[in-house]
């Protein structure tokens, strides 16, 4: 009880007085109004201010977004691998690059375009082997050239193994059906015959569709 507590006690009705009884907090309402005076010189102020200042509609501000990071990647790979690749080319480079996870700007996968003729799309030999080492069933590879009396290449054979396979995946390819006679082709045929039976080899031991080495189109 209120009584019982002492002068000066803060309750939750209100403080309690010297007699025991509880005076309670001042409320306020909407209704309550500053002094008359207090009032008036409120009222001035305000008028003054509404008098004296002209509220200008600012427009609103244009936001520059940056791009993300993965749009930013984006534009680098378009520019620096495909700056004449149409849309839809461009996006068949992107698609193969993510499902076969190769990176453009490192050259594991790249686009041709000559004038306006179909873009050609092409994953080298080492990017055939990223995807085999990312599996993580590559288990080896093996290359042989065979060459004939006066020492040129006639055929390559690739034999790759898988650690989930009991046979190995093996390519034999000819000489004379891949050669175009022009470039490396004549400089070094035999390294570029092995690397058609390898690119062969290693997209069938791994599943890989809808991709070639450019030394495999000639």
């Amino acid at each position: 009880m209120a009584k019982d507590l002492q002068e000066g006690t803060i309750t939750n009705s209100g403080t309690v007085q010297k007699d025991g009884t509880i005076k309670p907090f001042p409320s306020f309402t909407t209704a309550d109004k500053l002094p008359k005076e207090k009032q008036e010189k409120l009222d001035a102020v305000m008028k003054d201010y509404d008098d004296n200042v002209t509220v200008v509609e600012v427009p609103k501000a244009v936001a520059v977004v940056d791009p993300s990071e993965q749009e930013k990647r984006i534009l680098l790979i378009k520019a620096k691998v495909a700056p004449d690749a149409t849309n839809t080319e461009f996006e068949l480079l992107m698609y193969l690059a993510n499902k076969y996870n190769l990176d453009p700007l490192l050259k594991q996968i790249w686009l041709v375009k000559f004038g306006d003729k179909p873009a050609q799309i092409y994953a080298g030999r080492d990017g055939f082997l990223e995807i085999a080492h990312r599996s993580g069933h590559f288990d080896g590879m093996e290359t042989v050239v065979h060459f004939d009396d006066d020492k040129k290449p006639t055929k390559a054979v690739c034999t790759v193994w898988r650690n989930d396979m009991t046979h190995p995946i093996k390519s034999d390819v000819l000489f004379s059906e891949y050669s175009t006679g022009m470039n490396l082709w004549k400089t070094k045929p035999a390294v570029m015959i092995g690397k058609v039976a390898e690119s062969v080899a290693l997209r069938k031991a791994f599943s890989v569709s809808g991709l070639y080495s450019p030394e495999e189109m000639g």
